[in-house]
């Protein structure tokens, strides 16, 4: 989720399929809320995971996916996740090459981004269900200019948080669907540019699909 994430019909459809899908399951959600439930305690749902853990086939604690719609516009991730035995949290890392052109500029480059995930629904097993998630990112690309026959190498490190619902299909298959944003501190060396400390906003979206194991 660098900073060159901006073709829009890239973000819209992402957006788009955030809110759908975010959308179906409030719907959904609703519907099953016509008979008071009581909220399980918090040690009742850490037993739940221990009793899953307990089980390897039905507590599967490793999920590795990638964003199915990145690859429409030049970024190819992988992202890795891991569960936590008794909590509803998971870490996460995230490797990502860019590789495109915007107008008469080419774009390569790497990002890594680590991450704390935090399930927010009790009632749901991670890493299925409602989310939080912090994270840091740092990018390293380079940037040629074909008309000008100029390069430039550009550093970008920062941070944000995403929210998001993360599916469980069969036990095996995930869909991940996140919103958020992040803030971005970005340096430009070489070429005929040579500035520091360019600070940006941006709103990030996306469609993970994943195998869980």
């Amino acid at each position: 989720m660098p900073v060159f994430k901006s073709y829009v019909s890239v973000v819209l459809l992402r957006a788009t399929l955030v809110v759908l899908m975010c959308t179906g399951f409030t719907c959904y959600h609703a519907n099953g809320q016509d008979q008071p439930r009581e909220r399980p305690r918090v040690d009742k749902y850490k037993a739940k995971l221990r009793e899953a853990d307990s089980l390897n086939v039905e507590r599967k604690r490793n999920v590795v996916k990638t964003d199915v719609l990145g690859f429409m516009a030049g970024y190819y991730n992988v992202t890795f996740e891991r569960l936590a035995r008794t909590a509803p949290r998971s870490i996460l890392g995230t490797i990502e090459y860019a590789n495109f052109k915007y107008e008469e500029f080419d774009f390569k480059g790497i990002s890594f981004m680590p991450a704390l995930r935090y399930y927010i629904l009790k009632k749901r097993v991670p890493p299925a269900g409602l989310y939080a998630e912090p994270f840091l990112i740092y990018s390293d690309y380079k940037v040629y200019d074909n008309n000008q026959m100029i390069g430039a190498h550009i550093d970008q490190l920062g941070g944000g948080l995403h929210g998001g619902y993360q599916w469980v299909i069969a036990d095996k298959i995930t869909i991940d669907c996140f919103l958020g944003g992040v803030y971005v501190e970005t340096s430009v060396k070489g070429g005929y540019v040579s500035q520091e400390a360019i600070r940006s906003f941006q709103v990030v979206a996306g469609v993970n699909a994943g195998i869980r194991f």
